[in-house]
């Protein structure tokens, strides 16, 4: 058994606590049963606590665990990807059309990626594996980009203003048309 001291910020106070190792499960996204060995540092009152060092420690492991389940690339794996095709971050992401902060955040295990960047970063895998580098493609616009393309380029008039008159049988009707014409 490891006992180390360590200085409790939210109890302030220096204590004597005791590592634990404790299997569990725990629900993560659509699995509701992944089971994951956790670490703890354990107070003389029984209490649990993360690691004081790195408290983001289970974290990881349970974000590692769930994309073994999933058979999703991990984090180094996608990074190892990156850098073997040669991109920056910011590049990387915006080829696959992620943000970059998710990407980055995914690459340092600090997000799990969802199914729909999981896809695009195994696209880039095989991309890579076969031709070396990765394929370029054609980006659709946006529909608010498309929009503001238009629009920018419709001359406007003011409103119209026309009177019409159509013969019936009890007589004229009169009725105005009222609008603007692009």
């Amino acid at each position: 058994m490891i006992k180390k001291i360590f200085f409790n910020v939210e109890l302030n106070t220096t204590a004597e606590y005791t590592e634990v190792w404790k299997y569990e499960v725990v629900k993560v996204k659509d699995v509701p049963d992944l089971l994951v060995r956790n670490h703890y540092w354990q107070d003389a009152q029984g209490e649990l606590w993360l690691d004081f060092e790195d408290p983001n420690e289970n974290f990881r492991g349970i974000f590692n665990a769930y994309r073994k389940r999933k058979g999703f690339m991990q984090p180094w794996e996608v990074k190892k990807l990156r850098a073997n095709l040669g991109l920056s971050l910011r590049d990387f992401a915006e080829r696959l059309g992620i943000s970059y902060a998710k990407v980055s955040q995914i690459e340092n295990n600090k997000r799990i990626q969802t199914l729909a960047q999981e896809v695009a970063f195994r696209k880039a895998q095989q991309d890579y594996q076969r031709q070396g580098y990765l394929t370029s493609y054609a980006v659709a616009p946006s529909s608010g980009e498309t929009l503001t393309r238009v629009l920018g380029k419709v001359k406007y008039q003011d409103t119209v203003i026309t009177t019409y008159q159509t013969p019936n049988e009890a007589g004229t009707n009169r009725f105005k048309y009222v609008g603007g014409v692009a």
